[in-house]
């Protein structure tokens, strides 16, 4: 066995212990999260929560309005789930990702990262083009599929009022409520069949093996012209592979670099002066997959 290895069964064997992990830099070297943000949001921390028991992290988020009036902000609140992780958060389906919907709305858990309690980048740049992009959202159904520990995307889609530097008032266009959602290619729940506009998604595609139950959800849950907008990096093909397997459904396929210019402006500014940002492991690729209509 290897060093790494090694290091890494010490790592899963302190979550088993229920061993605050954020509290120790000691396992910085084998954790795959060396780049975090591309710093299109500000954070600060927040006291969202009444809740003494809570042992998360709230967060303020806060996006530029997008609008001609630079004074205002897109604000919102999350929760960031904390690093004592339990035993029984290790085992059963496959948990790595959460889903989120908007318009009808349902959160729907179905990942838990167990080496980061964050927002990863395909996240922070899906939330970031949903929002530049927010009028092609309105009065449609919007799904977020695996939204790790926030929902920020889907959370983001959702908020429908510019919130200037004074104001803390959110208008939410519908109710949000959890929901689990596993990705099968069995999938036949009549309440989620051809239901949405959009589907969204950010970091789905590394599991080779759930590319044909990823796409079939996909493709079950959208309308006739509904169209899934993912981010996800290269990462050793993995991409190319998910949309190898996306082609041969009635899909129509679009993989973009180039899809936003601070987004790459930032990627290549990282790839200059951070020696830890990997193109292929962290820049966000767009995959647009468009249903074809069967009428």
């Amino acid at each position: 066995m290897t060093e790494l290895a090694k290091q890494r069964w010490r790592m899963l064997g302190e979550i088993l212990l229920s061993k605050n992990l954020q509290s120790s830099s000691e396992h910085e070297d084998i954790s795959v999260m060396r780049f975090k943000t591309y710093g299109l949001y500000l954070r600060s921390f927040s006291s969202a929560s009444d809740n003494d028991d809570d042992d998360g992290t709230w967060c303020r988020i806060e996006f530029p309005s997008f609008e001609d009036n630079q004074s205002n902000i897109l604000s919102l609140d999350i929760r960031l789930c904390s690093t004592k992780i339990e035993y029984a958060d290790l085992i059963g389906f496959n948990n790595t990702g959460n889903t989120c919907k908007t318009q009808f709305q349902i959160i729907l858990p179905l990942k838990v990262s167990i080496c980061y309690s964050g927002i990863w980048p395909s996240e922070e740049v899906l939330a970031f083009y949903c929002l530049k992009e927010k009028e092609i959202f309105e009065n449609r159904s919007v799904c977020e599929l695996g939204g790790g520990m926030t929902c920020l995307a889907g959370l983001a889609v959702n908020l429908n009022q510019i919130l200037k530097h004074k104001e803390n008032q959110k208008n939410w266009l519908c109710p949000i409520k959890p929901k689990v959602l596993i990705w099968s290619r069995t999938l036949n729940d009549p309440t989620l069949k051809e239901r949405f506009d959009f589907i969204i998604s950010a970091d789905c595609f590394f599991f080779e093996n759930l590319h044909h139950d990823l796409c079939h959800t996909i493709y079950y849950m959208l309308k006739d012209s509904g169209v899934a907008i993912n981010f996800a990096p290269y990462r050793s093909k993995t991409l190319n592979k998910f949309v190898s397997i996306a082609e041969t459904y009635p899909f129509e396929c679009r993989v973009l670099e180039h899809y936003d210019q601070e987004v790459f402006d930032k990627h290549l500014q990282c790839q200059q002066i951070n020696k830890s940002y990997t193109s292929d492991l962290h820049y966000p690729i767009l995959v647009i997959l468009r249903k074809r209509s069967e009428k």
